[in-house]
């Protein structure tokens, strides 16, 4: 059976699905080596039964309420949630022979894990009850090394297995999903289609295959590991002693406590700490969007302070992720070290009254219990709807702006729009019809009321997949610093040369295009000051047919447009918006006679209703504007776009600079929000947990300092580094003092683990020689784990505070720093196209949350590792330098295997993500289904689609191979290490050269010095990745306008007389195109003065010098 997603049903609305969870319908397989083979094509058709709804299993309502996720546990589906084995229905003979092995590995590798663990308290039997010097301890001792060496070889070879098999496993049947599922696609009809968009289709190609793969790929297998290793734990720790067991069993429910109790403060302080940052965002966008009105209203100092006042109240609430984090990470420590010194006083007593039969067993049932596995859940904040029928839903909307609360802009708005359908919002300015576009596209939250798409509200869908599916064509589009055959390619990466000519044509844009030097490759400048403003519009109707959005919003698209273009996009738009939901703003009432429905909007409620014949029948408000609007010329008076000069270029008009309205359109324009790109910087650098790089990810980092190390190279006038966060922490050094000796003293957990196993060690030696001093050892020992534990709930308390106190308050200057800079910087800064203002938003965003690497958590747990590592390695060598040594190379070894293997993976990412040549001819047969199927080429881009799949499996595979070789290292590498170093142990033991005290304290330090260098090896992507993002941020803070300070030099008084005298000037960009030569010209006091001329002439240059903006 093939399960293929649900298509959507006419009329349906969507029950609350979780995005999380792909959920599928069965259907009769496909024989994809031959399609045509099959005699039942796969059934895609609608059924009429009435849905019904599932609730997700005991299970996985267990795990969202484990995971803090009541909400999630309480949805209901409308379609039955497929079960982990329903996923390997794909799985051929041989897929399943993989599946097997790879789970008796899996079985393998975890139970080896406790085994570990008495194999350790064997050792510590062989070197407790028998003498050194005698054949018996060597024999025994060196039995037990063997028998390590052997699991070790054993283990590696099994990891590996394991590890392939998923791999190679998933590989293949996701492979058999996504051929199925294009075929299935290119056979559906053109009505299956109307109803499930291209994007949606798309989206389930990728995004929901990339899930399903993480569920069945190599992340199972290590899930099966932990699962087999917890339950081996728990039978060896019984097996040998239950009484113990059971009282170190106490160690899991105090310290699953402690992270459940984190994990929901953490999570409700990073909502609020989101809302400053978000509107913060806002800000910046707002002010970079428009910074030439902002430098002509001298508006820098009050944008800064706004942005600062906003920033400030998101790192009130992320020191208290910082408080949260200390308090219960430290209390997390202090139950594991507490139970542990009771566990071996508890042993001990057990081992002197003879119910526990050797002292090491007291090892093996302590340490058992204490092999807990790593849960590292994954999931997005928002929902996402597995299609989009395009119902739109405003259900009693009350609405003000923040800044104007007297003012109420919709008052109980009730307006249903269905999937297909075209409706207009006419009125007079300030009624609420740009406002309804803002709150559908979540730029405002409503008052009260819902707002929804197919039955769903859109607060509770992601904002990017929101956005996504809704095209927006605005008054005054925003064009990017690229070509334009880059910019059209942004709504629809994978569409050909010959469609992008044919919707430029459609949009009108064609023919001015082809005229320009370069035609489509042709650099337009930033936000596409080489294009005139009809000609950016039109380049930007395009784009939006391009990407074939599944709710289009028409905002005046044709407004700056002359008659005769006005007429030929119209027609087009008209085309485009059949079959999708569309909704128009728009004054001129000839640009939507045609609309299904016309809404006449008036004091936020709606008035009248109907479309065009009808109202105008009505006779009421809309006909009273129809008359108005017939004594005016039929042409817009506004002039034709290719033929006059240009106009002055200040972003949003001066009046609305400071109202609400400004913000609207400056926001709603650009495809990269600065809200959240805050979000996005904040959310991945304040996480006070660990960091788990994924391939994907570290592919991003990968591409993200090769992109960056870019821009440097072309600002390229500031070397910076950590030493410039340091010297700019002036005001938080005393903190940050603070932070890094209770950090260090914290780090000093490991090193107090390998000194108390040491006196545990010692105390045992008193068995059967003086019981009662092994006893009152234990109870020391006891006093000293509860110190320990004391010691490091405190130091991590308040380095986690310290810490996150010096983050935040460095994240806040460097914000600021760098934004009062950006504000005041001249305009050719600004046309270079490194610093377009996505660029710049993005920036702002993410070079401060990503230099806040050296002094935050990530910092924190660095300098935790090096404080153990170094107290370890020194006590390694008072104790037996000959281990040192020996332990020291190993782990040298290790690092240094690992930085490898991690370089090449990053390698082959970047390469497999570049040549995803499937997945691009994926987009295309999909995008452009109709017109294959028209062209009876389906079997042909098919074909193509297997030809690259093959290619991109041999990609997979040789990622496997190395993957898998890391893997297996970092999961043997104690088996080998301990091998190692109890073989060279024992021989000194038995030469006498060293007492069995001192090797076990050495061996035990070696050991967790390991253990450090592999918890803080994850962390040094993210430091080179700070250093990378500090170059950046100071050459944005040290930069000086070429036109000088503003705040510097002489005031004199101003009367008013202007005079040019042999000015020269040229763009930077363009040095080879004098705009100015040798311009004489004076402007008396008083005077008005007309500046006319054709394109390029100059005209603008005068404007802004004499505001000195150039």
């Amino acid at each position: 059976m093939f399960p293929v997603a649900d298509p959507p049903r006419a009329g349906s609305e969507d029950t609350g699905k979780d995005s999380r969870r792909s959920t599928f319908r069965a259907v009769p397989a496909l024989d994809v080596s031959n399609p045509k083979a099959t005699s039942a094509p796969i059934d895609l058709s609608d059924d009429d039964e009435i849905r019904k709804e599932y609730q997700p299993s005991c299970f996985d309502k267990f795990v969202d309420y484990i995971l803090c996720r009541g909400d999630v546990a309480k949805r209901t589906y409308e379609t039955q949630p497929v079960s982990i084995f329903g996923l390997f229905k794909y799985a051929k003979a041989f897929d399943h022979f993989l599946l097997f092995i790879g789970v008796i590995c899996a079985i393998i590798s975890g139970v080896s894990q406790p085994v570990l663990t008495i194999l350790a308290g064997r050792v510590t039997n062989a070197l407790l009850i028998y003498a050194p010097h005698t054949k018996q301890f060597r024999n025994k001792a060196t039995e037990n090394v063997y028998i390590f060496l052997g699991i070790g070889i054993f283990v590696t070879i099994t990891n590996y297995i394991q590890y392939m098999c998923f791999q190679l496993c998933c590989s293949r049947i996701m492979a058999q999903m996504r051929h199925r599922y294009v075929y299935s696609v290119l056979r559906q009809n053109a009505g299956w289609f109307d109803k499930n968009h291209s994007g949606t289709i798309a989206t389930k190609l990728n995004d929901s295959m990339e899930r399903i793969c993480e569920g069945i790929g190599d992340k199972l297998g290590v899930l099966l590991r932990g699962v087999a290793m917890l339950i081996a734990s728990i039978v060896v720790a019984y097996i040998y002693e239950w009484r113990l067991a059971c009282m170190m069993l106490g160690v899991a429910p105090a310290c699953v406590g402690c992270m459940f109790l984190m994990a929901r403060q953490m999570t409700a302080t990073t909502v609020k700490e989101l809302g400053g940052v978000e509107k913060a965002g806002s800000i910046a966008e707002e002010s970079l969007m428009g910074v030439r009105t902002v430098q002509a209203f001298n508006g820098q100092e009050e944008m800064v302070e706004r942005y600062q006042v906003e920033l400030n109240k998101g790192r009130k609430y992320a020191i208290w992720k910082g408080f949260w984090s200390g308090l219960y990470g430290g209390l997390f420590f202090f139950w594991l070290f507490a139970f542990q010194g009771c566990g071996f006083l508890y042993g001990a007593y057990l081992l002197k009254v003879g119910i526990i039969g050797s002292p090491g067993d007291v090892f093996i049932i302590v340490m058992a219990m204490l092999l807990v596995p790593k849960i590292d859940p994954y999931s997005k904040k928002g929902r996402f709807l597995d299609r989009v029928i395009g119902r739109v839903k405003f259900e009693n909307v009350h609405f003000r702006y923040p800044t104007r609360k007297d003012a109420k802009i919709l008052n109980g708005l009730n307006l249903t729009i269905e999937p297909g359908t075209s409706v207009a919002l006419v009125g007079h300015s300030g009624c609420g019809k740009s406002t309804s576009v803002g709150l559908l596209t979540r730029l405002y939250e409503p008052e009260a009321g819902n707002v929804m798409i197919d039955g769903i509200d859109v607060r509770e869908l992601n904002i990017d997949y929101l956005r996504n599916v809704i095209g927006i064509v605005q008054q005054e589009p925003i064009l990017f610093n690229d070509t334009i055959h880059n910019n059209l390619l942004l709504e629809n990466p994978s569409v050909t040369r010959e469609k992008m000519i044919e919707v430029c044509k459609m949009a009108n844009a064609h023919d001015f295009i082809e005229k320009m030097p370069k035609g489509y490759d042709t650099l337009i400048g930033d936000g596409g000051v080489q294009l005139f403003g009809g000609q950016k519009q039109r380049v930007a109707i395009a784009r939006t047919l391009i990407r074939d959005p599944k709710i289009l919003l028409l905002d005046e698209a044709t407004s700056a447009l002359d008659a005769q273009s006005e007429s030929v996009v119209q027609s087009a738009l008209n085309n485009a918006s059949k079959g999708r939901t569309t909704i128009m703003i728009a004054h001129r009432l000839s640009t939507i006679r045609e609309a299904d429905k016309i809404v006449f909007f008036e004091k936020g409620v709606i008035v009248e209703a109907g479309n065009h014949e009808e109202l105008v029948h009505l006779g009421g408000r809309y006909y009273d504007l129809v008359k108005a609007q017939a004594f005016k010329p039929d042409s817009d008076p506004s002039p034709s776009n290719d033929e006059i000069e240009e106009e002055i270029d200040l972003g949003p008009s001066p009046s609305g600079f400071h109202s609400r309205q400004s913000s609207f359109t400056s926001s709603i324009r650009s495809r990269l929000s600065g809200a959240e790109a805050f979000r996005r910087g904040t959310l991945g650098a304040d996480s006070f947990g660990g960091v788990r790089s994924s391939a994907r990810a570290d592919a991003e980092n990968a591409a993200f300092a090769e992109q960056e190390a870019r821009v440097m190279a072309q600002d390229g006038k500031i070397s910076a580094g950590y030493m410039d966060i340091f010297k700019n922490a002036h005001g938080n050094y005393t903190v940050m003092f603070l932070g890094f000796v209770t950090g260090l003293i914290r780090g000093l957990e490991l090193t107090a683990f390998a000194l108390l196993f040491g006196w545990v060690f010692e105390g045992l030696q008193f068995l059967n020689v003086d019981n009662g001093k092994m006893m009152h050892r234990m109870a020391m020992a006891v006093i000293a784990y509860g110190c320990s534990g004391f010691g490091c709930f405190v130091s991590q308390f308040l380095s986690s505070v310290f810490f996150a106190i010096v983050s935040e308050n460095l994240a806040l200057r460097f914000r600021v720093m760098s934004f009062r800079n950006l504000l005041y910087q001249d305009a050719s800064f600004f046309d270079n196209p490194a610093h377009a203002p996505g660029k710049l938003i993005t920036r702002l965003a993410t070079d401060a949350p990503n230099c806040k690497t050296v002094v935050d958590s990530r910092m924190l747990q660095v300098l935790y590792a090096a404080s153990a590592i170094i107290a370890n390695i020194v006590i390694a060598f008072i104790y037996c330098w000959h281990l040192a040594i020996l332990g020291t190379a190993l782990i040298i070894l290790l690092g240094v295997t690992m930085c490898g293997l991690a370089y090449k993976i990053s390698l082959l990412n970047i390469k497999q993500i570049q040549d995803d040549e499937a997945g691009r001819i994926a987009i295309e047969i999909i995008e452009n289904v109709k017109t294959i199927q028209l062209l009876t080429r389906c079997e042909h881009f098919f074909d193509h689609y297997e030809k690259s799949s093959k290619s991109q499996k041999r990609s997979e595979l040789k990622k496997g191979f190395i993957e898998a070789i890391n893997y297996t290292i970092t999961q043997s590498f104690m088996y080998y290490m301990m091998c190692f170093c109890f073989a060279l142990g024992i021989r000194l033991i038995y030469q006498g050269n060293k007492p069995s005290q001192d090797v076990f304290q050495a061996n035990i330090a070696m050991l967790l010095t390991a253990m450090g260098v592999m918890n803080s090896a994850q962390y040094f992507p993210e430091f080179v990745k700070a250093k990378t993002a500090a170059g950046l941020l100071f050459n944005v803070i040290y930069r000086k306008p070429r036109t000088g300070d503003l705040l510097e030099g002489s005031r004199p008084e101003v009367r008013g007389n202007i005079l040019f005298e042999d000015v020269k000037f040229s763009y930077p960009q363009r040095p080879h195109q004098p705009i100015m030569k040798g311009l004489q010209w004076t402007a008396q006091r008083g005077q008005t003065v007309a500046l006319v001329g054709p394109s390029g002439s100059g005209k603008k240059y005068l404007y802004r010098n004499a505001r000195k903006i150039l």
